[in-house]
């Protein structure tokens, strides 16, 4: 092999390695999408970072998706295994008579969205994301490499219309599969789906009071209030933060979510009907979020309480809490826990539950509508759509 033929080789083999790299990250993308859509993704992601670097937020807005539920990343998956297999064909002196052209092209068309999209998020998003940004110098590089391939080469045929047609088709069968096996809600169909959605818009509207100093997330003019009644040592409640904490993100100024205790436990509930208590841990818990929320913490605590719920131990939830929240005040927020007023404004959210014949927790009420149980992402989605879109 003669040196050049030995450096075209490498060009190509550094080319399919990128595009396999561009398609593992896609494959990433796409798990993450449709997680943030089913209620099974965790509170924070590695790649959320600071105010600026924020993947699920860039991942729940309506710019990921290529159709309603349909990820762009699934579509990145299939560009990329195209290129990889464009690459590998170089490997063998037979194709490289017309794969530069082509190269060029996809790589090209591939960096000019790179660029679109970063101008959405930056502009539109207000956010970025870290592994966009790493796609995006992938894309970068791609096009570059392409650019430097040698010209046409006498030698050869050439690929051909069908060569292309044939890869591109295995790419996007390849793709099509991947999105299938990363989606939790593969299999349900649409018209449960629907049936869900009716019957939670035909749900009459009940009048929720709203005490003024109950922690809530989103602007407090939003046109669309959640309610949530919920027990902070509830495995259902927990299902339930997870399938709305993409939300907070996804409708900053349509929605406000309100955040009200229903622990099961007889201790600080004064549902007349729970005859035992349920969760022994529930009301000291309700108890340091009430006080995170005087320090303005209760957004980390929510998040912090559901997800460490195994951790709970009698008498250290506030010690749990302020070992995950910096900057929380420890000796405050214990003092706060042992007040009178802290168990009236949990007894008082039980009591507002009971007058809403609350029976079971999470529910919730959307604009007054009842919601009992958790509900995927992506029927919460429907359902606030429907809401802020009526017509």
């Amino acid at each position: 092999m003669t040196d050049s033929t030995s450096g075209k080789s490498r060009l190509f083999i550094i080319m399919s390695a990128l595009a396999l790299t561009g398609a593992a990250v896609s494959i990433w993308q796409t798990r993450a999408f449709y997680l943030l859509r089913s209620g099974g993704a965790e509170f924070k992601s590695f790649c959320n970072i600071g105010q600026t670097f924020d993947c699920t937020a860039v991942e729940m807005s309506n710019f990921a998706e290529f159709l309603p539920g349909v990820p762009l990343s699934g579509f990145a998956i299939a560009g990329y295994l195209l290129l990889m297999i464009l690459a590998l064909m170089g490997l063998q002196q037979n194709f490289r008579k017309s794969l530069k052209p082509w190269l060029v092209a996809f790589s090209g068309i591939a960096f000019l969205f790179s660029l679109i999209y970063l101008f959405i998020m930056l502009t539109r998003i207000g956010k970025l994301c870290i592994l966009c940004l790493g796609v995006d110098s992938i894309n970068a590089v791609l096009f570059i490499l392409a650019l430097t391939l040698p010209k046409r080469e006498a030698a050869g045929a050439g690929v051909r219309l069908a060569h292309l047609g044939g890869a591109g088709a295995g790419a996007l069968i390849a793709a099509f599969l991947f999105m299938k096996a990363l989606n939790p809600l593969d299999g349900v169909r649409e018209d449960i789906l629907n049936d869900h959605l009716d019957s939670i818009m035909a749900t009459p509207a009940v009048q929720v009071e709203v005490p003024g100093d109950a922690p809530s997330i989103g602007d407090p003019k939003a046109p669309v209030t959640v309610v949530k009644f919920s027990d902070f040592e509830c495995p259902a409640c927990r299902m339930g933060a997870t399938s709305i904490h993409p939300l907070f993100k996804r409708y900053p100024k349509q929605v406000r979510f309100v955040f009200m205790n229903f622990p099961l436990a007889t201790e600080c509930n004064v549902d007349t009907n729970l005859k035992h208590t349920v969760h022994r841990f529930a009301c000291e818990a309700a108890a340091v979020a009430v006080c995170a929320a005087e320090q303005g913490k209760y957004e980390e605590a929510y998040e912090a309480l559901f997800g460490n719920q195994s951790s709970f131990e009698a008498g250290k939830i506030a010690d749990l809490l302020a070992s995950k929240i910096e900057g929380i005040d420890l000796a405050k927020l214990k003092a706060c826990t042992s007040l009178p007023s802290t168990s009236d404004k949990i007894r008082r959210d039980s009591q507002a539950g009971v007058n809403l014949k609350v029976q079971s927790t999470p529910t919730f009420f959307v604009n007054g509508k009842k919601i009992e149980g958790g509900i995927p992402t992506a029927l919460w989605i429907r359902v606030l759509e429907k809401m802020l879109n009526p017509q």
